[in-house]
């Protein structure tokens, strides 16, 4: 028969905590305030905890939607670039042969192809 460990109620964290500065001030303006805060004993580095209440979800959600939107528009706007110069570049030690030899004739011979 299997024994089950038992595990101690003070197993488990009753607090949130994150390290980053800017979701600290977040939930700042959002009137959340950590509950105490711990400096890392070797890292300039500062944990802070919060009671989990609703509140504190709800105001992570949005944070966290808004760093994801943030990322997912950097990513666009970083492709948007290329259009908007109207082309993209490349360098000449990434062409093929082929392609080098393009570089060499003249544009309008190699485009015409009306006649």
């Amino acid at each position: 028969m299997d024994e089950k460990t038992v595990i101690p109620k003070n197993a488990f964290d009753k607090e949130y905590s994150t390290e980053w500065r800017r979701e600290v001030k977040f939930l700042e303006e959002k009137g959340i305030n950590y509950t105490y805060a711990k400096k890392h004993f070797k890292y300039p580095i500062i944990r802070y905890k919060y009671r989990k209440t609703p509140e504190l979800f709800l105001a992570l959600a949005e944070f966290y939607n808004q760093v994801r939107n943030e990322k997912f528009f950097k990513s666009v706007e970083n492709a948007s670039m290329a259009l908007e110069k109207g082309c993209i570049e490349i360098h000449e030690s990434e062409l093929t042969k082929p392609e080098k030899k393009l570089l060499d004739q003249d544009i309008e011979n190699v485009l015409n192809d009306t006649e």
